[in-house]
């Protein structure tokens, strides 16, 4: 008969065994992790560069975390990945810190560091410094940008100017709370905005970059013009159109005050729509991306726009980027998670050649007609090819577009060209209700409208 081993001494024995066996499982983990390392391939300052040339940022926010970086690439691309996620002040701090190194070892890592930078700096009311941010790059790394993306900063570079020493944004008041809105005869959605003691309707419009308005408006407030004229790109036709700025002192929308609105500030005419037979529409303002992300959580249900700090987690959810001034949403088509402007003031959708690129096979059996895209500054004549369907997919809430129309070139307007499209009133139209969180940076859908 055996008896049980017992005492110190076995006590050793079975420890010493144990040790050996947990050494030898760790040794095995060991090899199979490393093997498992070294069939990933390495990923690398230059893919991730591809990833922002291409716009990719989610898959960018993914490869950063494994990525075989140097320090200053890492706090470089750390703030890039800042910046497209809205939190301008801590992408200020990243790419300020590089700057300097950047200038010495890469030029196309400084040209993109300065532009984000003065996009940033914009978005933190720093407005001569952002304009004297886009005037460096264009004097010393303009050969880094596409002939759009330099007309772009061109832009941005003389309105900012026109804004040198004026007070930066802010809000007060209410940070929850519920407005009614209303459908103009364009199909866009209408918000009251109340200045003075005065209420008017003005276009709620992620897709314009700043505020704007007619220069009746800015007389019937009595606003303060610039003495310089500058100009911007109209999105849909990639026309320029003179400008002047303002800055409102106080615009209040529902409970919440801002101050220090900047608006741009064109003739009537170029916000005078065409209606066909039923006349022409005179828009009198807008509400542009700066005030609408100071709101915070906009959720848009029936007649009613309902503005809370940030919104509750939802499967139906996807994420949003931020390009510069310029939401950009993110669903999946085929199984592809790719970028879209969101666009609140447009009617319908319609994609770039870029998502031509991307699914040729979808367009084998088709040819492309004339398609006609109108805007500020009149129509734009273009060839493109009509999709006749498009499911996108926003988290487990899916959209179907028909009829979409996707141009064979470059509109030679930036970021848009850099997308996959743009999504405007078409998609949002198909959910009861939609909310953008500009403080989570993710778009929800509602329940299908059908």
């Amino acid at each position: 008969m055996r008896h049980p081993c017992i005492g110190v001494k076995c006590f050793r024995m079975r420890l010493a065994g144990y040790q050996q066996f947990y050494f030898s499982l760790l040794l095995l983990t060991t090899v199979f992790l490393n093997i498992q390392a070294a069939a990933q391939p390495r990923i690398s300052a230059s893919d991730l560069d591809h990833l922002v040339q291409d716009k990719r940022y989610p898959e960018l926010e993914q490869q950063l975390q494994l990525a075989h970086l140097s320090s200053i690439d890492r706090v470089y691309f750390t703030g890039i990945v800042a910046d497209r996620n809205n939190h301008p002040a801590d992408a200020i701090v990243d790419l300020e810190k590089v700057l300097s190194e950047l200038r010495r070892t890469s030029p196309t890592h400084t040209a993109v560091a300065l532009r984000t930078l003065a996009g940033d700096y914009f978005k933190t009311g720093r407005y001569g410094e952002a304009s004297d941010t886009y005037s460096d790059v264009l004097k010393h790394f303009a050969a880094e940008f596409s002939a759009a993306e330099k007309q772009e900063m061109t832009d941005n570079r003389n309105i900012f100017g026109l804004l040198r020493g004026a007070a930066s944004q802010t809000v007060s008041g209410e940070h929850e709370f519920t407005i009614p809105i209303r459908s103009n005869p364009l199909g866009n959605t209408e918000v009251p905005i109340l200045i003075g003691s005065t209420t008017e309707w003005w276009i709620l419009d992620t897709g314009a970059n700043e505020s704007s308005i007619t220069l009746s408006t800015a007389k019937r407030f009595g606003l303060t013009l610039s003495k310089q004229s500058a100009s911007t790109q109209s999105g849909a036709t990639g026309k320029e159109v003179p400008l002047r700025t303002s800055v409102i002192p106080k615009l209040a929308l529902g409970g919440m005050v801002v101050n220090n609105v900047v608006v741009l500030v064109s003739e009537d005419k170029a916000f005078n729509v065409n209606l066909g037979k039923n006349g022409r529409y005179q828009i009198e303002g807008i509400v542009g991306y700066p005030v609408l992300a100071a709101l915070g959580s906009l959720t848009i249900s029936g007649n009613e726009l309902q503005v809370r700090p940030e919104s509750q987690p939802s499967p139906r959810s996807s994420r949003l980027y931020l390009e510069e001034l310029t939401p950009l949403l993110e669903a999946n088509v085929d199984g592809h998670d790719l970028l879209f402007g969101l666009d609140t003031g447009s009617d319908a959708a319609s994609f770039t050649a870029k998502y031509l690129q991307e699914f040729p096979r979808q367009f084998a059996s088709l040819k492309p007609k004339k398609w006609g895209v109108g805007g500020v500054g009149g129509i734009r004549w273009m060839h493109a090819y009509d999709l006749s369907q498009v499911d996108l997919h926003l988290g487990t809430a899916t959209a179907t577009l028909k009829k979409v129309p996707v141009v064979t070139e470059d509109v030679g307007v930036d970021p848009l060209d850099g997308v996959f499209g743009n999504l405007g009133q078409s998609l949002l139209h198909q959910f009861r209700s939609y909310t953008i969180d500009f403080s989570r940076m993710r778009f929800t859908a509602g329940e299908n409208a059908n």
